[in-house]
């Protein structure tokens, strides 16, 4: 019988002692991560889940004239390290959901919902691979860039909004 009052006052103990551990790492957790539920931002168009309109100067927009560029394409015609590089020239951050990549022969790469930071880049792989937040693969099984073809940047109404020559 004492054993098990001692037993059932340890698991009372383990219990509380649990409880109080989670409440300090969440209110650790939310100190550091603020909830910034006063200005919501879709990543789909500006809106919230409402339907009202979130504020404009905070926005991201999703066409962009003039606002990405293809810096570069590497490795062409080898997939094991083909690869094209996209950066944001622009003031505003753009969402790339909806955006594509497509050459000459009509390969087109889909972006996914994706927010894009002034001066930020994003590198798309030819080849399969994880996405994570600066590199995105394509998951072809060969080569798509070879010189001199054109690869074109379209927005998501399908207006380029840039392209390059691979050298």
């Amino acid at each position: 019988m004492k054993t098990r009052r001692r037993l059932i006052s340890f698991i009372l103990l383990n219990i509380l002692v649990s409880a109080a551990t989670m409440l300090l790492i969440l209110s650790i957790w939310s100190a550091s991560f603020p909830n910034n539920s006063q200005n919501p931002v879709s990543l789909g168009g500006g809106e919230d889940n409402s339907g009202a309109a979130a504020p404009q100067d905070n926005a991201p927009i999703s066409a962009a004239s003039g606002q990405l560029e293809i810096t570069r394409v590497v490795g062409a015609g080898d997939l094991a390290s083909e690869r094209i590089e996209i950066l944001h020239v622009g003031e505003q951050e753009i969402v790339l959901e909806g955006w594509s990549l497509v050459d000459e022969q009509g390969n087109q790469y889909f972006f996914p919902n994706l927010k894009l930071a002034s001066q930020g880049s994003v590198i798309v792989f030819t080849k399969a691979g994880m996405d994570i937040v600066v590199e995105l693969y394509w998951g072809l099984g060969g080569p798509v860039w070879e010189s001199g073809e054109v690869a074109t940047l379209l927005d998501p109404s399908g207006t380029a909004q840039a392209t390059y020559t691979v050298p």
